[in-house]
């Protein structure tokens, strides 16, 4: 059973409350009467607490409703996946995971990430946050326009992961899309995309890759040690949502593996392009040399010079001099 909060519950740092009651009818609990559902073992309840709120923070450092080690982890600042079994407060599973930041008024399919910290327990969730997040709000959402009808704290959570693996699979949709068109481009080989956009392509789906990954070990390590009150129906959907991950993290490593082949084809058209570009400079300056050694030839005037009079073939054969000397040297360092 639930333990009591041992200090006044911080109302003012909820940003929702949902109670599921044991005969699976769902509804948004008002504010006031959170602090007595608490204590009804007919409810289960979903807390998403803002963080940045005063009252929330004391309240966690003395309530015996939030474990101990999740606490820590907060103050702490600890933002790696990790999904853990807690033995205390009726066997519950700790959970650390990395949402899309909600940024109102930005455009679509925005990837910056921030920290969701949770436990479950068989009837209560409390989720806690720092700043907006996209899935808890979507859920939100959907919850309260009766689009989801969960029928437990566990389905709740199922709901929870599902929902951010759809966004995360919105954007990886969206990078695979932008990927074929800079493929199209680089084959047709005209208006070669910025160096700078493949290599944030790149950067974003290191940094999801990053993310995402623990998240996935920490997933096959809650499957060999999963709380009592997981069912069976609970273990398999548990299993899809682990496939699932496997799936998308996979395709962010095959995103950052094209992203990383069109930037070295692209750096191979610049070299092409180069190259060309070189070429008829070495013909045109092929072309003009006999032109340019003839006037150079030609323009000396040394007639009026004190001391080089009727020196013209002297010069000329200073000329040569140099020229064999020069190219000596280089025949001599193999530069040709």
């Amino acid at each position: 059973m639930t333990q009591e909060p041992t200090q006044p519950f911080p109302v003012n740092g909820v940003v929702f409350a949902w109670a599921i009651t044991s005969s699976g009818e769902n509804y948004e609990l008002p504010l006031v009467d959170i602090a007595q559902s608490l204590e009804d073992p007919n409810l289960s309840i979903w807390l998403h607490l803002n963080l940045t709120n005063f009252q929330v923070q004391r309240w966690l450092e003395k309530t015996s409703l939030v474990p101990e080690r999740i606490v820590e982890m907060i103050e702490e600042g600890v933002n790696r996946s990790r999904l853990e079994r807690v033995e205390k407060l009726d066997d519950c599973l700790l959970m650390v995971m990395n949402d899309f930041a909600q940024e109102f008024g930005n455009k679509e399919n925005d990837s910056s990430l921030g920290t969701l910290w949770a436990f479950l327990t068989p009837r209560l969730m409390i989720s806690l946050r720092n700043n907006p997040l996209r899935t808890t709000d979507k859920l939100r959402f959907e919850l309260r326009n009766g689009l989801l009808q969960p029928r437990s704290i566990i389905e709740l959570f199922h709901e929870l992961i599902d929902l951010r693996a759809e966004y995360l699979r919105t954007i990886l949709n969206r990078l695979s899309e932008t990927m074929d068109d800079l493929e199209e481009i680089l084959l047709k080989g005209k208006n070669l995309p910025e160096h700078e956009f493949l290599g944030r392509i790149r950067i974003e789906c290191s940094r999801l890759r990053r993310q995402f990954s623990p998240e996935l070990i920490a997933l096959h390590r809650l499957q060999k040690r999963l709380p009592y009150w997981f069912t069976d129906d609970d273990k398999l959907r548990l299993n899809d949502d682990l496939e699932l991950l496997s799936h998308l993290v996979q395709e962010i490593s095959n995103l950052y593996d094209r992203a990383k082949v069109l930037q070295d084809e692209q750096a191979a058209h610049v070299a092409q392009f180069n190259a060309r570009n070189l070429q008829v400079l070495s013909v045109m300056t092929v072309i003009f040399l006999p032109m340019t050694l003839l006037t150079g030839v030609m323009g000396m005037n040394m007639e009026d010079l004190p001391g080089l009079k009727e020196s013209f073939y002297f010069i000329m054969a200073l000329m040569g001099l140099a020229g064999t000397a020069v190219y000596g040297a280089l025949k001599l360092k193999k530069i040709i």
